[in-house]
């Protein structure tokens, strides 16, 4: 069992990467109460035909909170890699695009059609409104200018939304290979049910 959740936090920080320290900034907020359940679809690859799948639970449970997270992949042996970890804290490849300056927005309301200026030079330009996995959002294009060869593709939902989601709706990484934009990790929200106390 030990093995299996070691293997689980292994493939799910290997294939979000960059968006690791973004889950970290905007994260849940404040628990409301109530039952939530919310599942993510992962991959490292366009047209993955066997992506992994992040499925997050919080339960009332005699006055606390129960909190599930499991991630499930079916992986060939020679994907599984060894990473030292500890108390949480886990190594982000190199050269992963710096996606913290995103922090900024954490409890700003985001507008489609806008350029935000962000910190450390990085910038997102926002276009419209999406559906993601039954919540609104708005996407937009992030750069960052220390990752000239890297983007992201990210959906921003509404504020009240963020207090529940582990990580944005979409966060889609890509690197610039010649003339065309690669995915390099990809979380996407499958879908999202909550029950309110």
């Amino acid at each position: 069992m030990k093995l299996r959740n070691t293997l689980a936090v292994l493939m799910l920080l290997t294939l979000i990467s960059g968006g690791w320290a973004l889950a970290q900034i905007l994260g849940i907020g404040p628990y409301a109460g109530g039952t939530l359940t919310v599942v993510y679809r992962m991959t490292d690859k366009e047209n993955d035909p066997s992506p992994g799948t992040m499925t997050l639970k919080i339960v009332p449970e005699g006055g606390k909170f129960k909190v599930t997270e499991t991630f499930e992949v079916l992986a060939e042996r020679d994907q599984l890699t060894v990473l030292v970890f500890s108390h949480g804290f886990a190594h982000v490849p190199k050269g992963a695009l710096d996606v913290t300056p995103i922090s900024a927005l954490d409890t700003r309301e985001v507008l489609p059609n806008r350029e935000i200026l962000l910190p450390e030079g990085a910038k997102l330009v926002t276009r419209g409104e999406v559906t993601i996995g039954g919540v609104k959002a708005v996407e937009g294009t992030y750069t960052h200018p220390k990752f000239e060869d890297q983007r992201a593709i990210i959906a921003i939902s509404d504020l009240e939304s963020r207090k529940i989601l582990p990580y944005p709706p979409l966060l889609r990484i890509e690197k610039r290979e010649g003339d065309r934009w690669i995915v390099t990790a990809l979380t996407e929200l499958l879908s999202v049910s909550q029950t309110r106390p």
